[in-house]
């Protein structure tokens, strides 16, 4: 966590002239595992009261408070240095940029930029919301089947990403000179995307959408075959048992994943979310199962722990091994 660490050097930097303050609102028992596997000379308190006074939506957030109590800043912890907390003990002016997650710009519109609608489907791209996070969800008919998809606040990769189904951008490849460089996660950059499609359309949705994006952008996205280093999913001592739910869950918030009635090849993918380059499953194991795990980010060792009581290994592969990939490049 790289604003854990920057107030933490601040902390030991300024000592008992400063008391820094972190706040969670997970349970107690989430927090000990925390403290046990991430190191810091940081207070660390589980509060959810503070919300009622300090309102926001996106974490991290930093309030400045001064000596007398009173607050000085609300900004992001990267706004944070050495000269800030001197100024602060000298009782200076302090000028930060303000973290406010519910400021609405009435100047910054959405815009839609094309749309198609029949009786077979409906398709749609619009600019940048400032009143949606970036994600996604799956749109569903009325039996509940999924039909489609509904995407905010995503770059161009991100859009392809989602539609062609790909685990994680570790299987992004960039061709023709483009870089990541070249998609910031800038409001500029940022589209909302939503196709649903009748039961004629039923298994080509993903299909249409790509196709519609390909017509639109000047980048195109297609999905190819490389030979990539790999961590490879196995299974080492078959205690695994077939899932005895009635239908699939899956749900996970970061390192904690609840999961069940789901295939080897869905944990895989969960797991590419942690790495740095692709997880391939080779368990062989091809039925549907119930797995939940709980493990410490910031301690990537645990997920090997938790692995272990299902008799699975996370292991680097010896050599490059072929991979489905995503490549993005020039539209010709």
């Amino acid at each position: 966590m790289p604003a854990m660490k920057k107030l933490d050097s601040l902390q030991n930097q300024f000592g008992d002239q400063i008391e820094i303050i972190t706040i969670s609102s997970e349970n107690q028992k989430r927090l000990e595992k925390f403290i046990e596997s991430y190191k810091t000379s940081l207070r660390i308190a589980s509060d959810t009261a503070h919300t009622k006074n300090f309102i926001y939506k996106i974490i991290p957030h930093t309030i400045l408070i001064d000596k007398n109590g009173i607050v000085r800043a609300i900004t992001s912890p990267e706004n944070i240095d050495r000269k800030v907390i001197e100024n602060l003990l000298a009782d200076k002016d302090i000028a930060l940029e303000v973290k406010d997650d519910f400021y609405i710009n009435p100047e910054l519109k959405v815009e839609t930029i094309k749309t198609i609608a029949n009786a077979d489907y409906r398709i749609e791209l619009k600019s940048y919301d400032q009143e949606k996070r970036g994600g996604s969800r799956p749109l569903k008919d009325t039996e509940g089947n999924i039909n489609g998809i509904e995407m905010w606040n995503s770059p161009i990769p991100r859009l392809y990403q989602t539609l062609f189904n790909v685990p994680s951008p570790k299987r992004m490849i960039f061709k023709d000179s483009l870089t990541e460089d070249d998609f910031p996660y800038e409001k500029a950059h940022q589209y909302n995307f939503t196709i649903q499609v009748s039961d004629k359309y039923q298994e080509n949705w993903r299909a249409l959408g790509v196709e519609f994006l390909n017509e639109h952008f000047d980048v195109n996205a297609k999905m190819g075959l490389d030979s990539l280093m790999c961590y490879v999913l196995k299974n080492t001592n078959n205690l695994l048992k077939p899932s005895e739910a009635e239908s699939t869950e899956f749900m996970f918030m970061g390192p904690v994943l609840q999961s069940k009635k789901i295939k080897m090849s869905r944990l895989a993918d969960y797991l590419e979310n942690f790495t740095s380059i692709p997880v391939v499953d080779q368990t062989n194991l091809l039925g549907e199962y119930d797995i939940a795990l709980e493990w410490q980010a910031e301690d990537p060792k645990t997920i090997h722990v938790e692995l272990k009581k299902y008799g699975l290994e996370l292991i680097r592969s010896e050599e490059k091994l072929p991979v489905e990939i995503m490549e993005i490049y020039k539209k010709k």
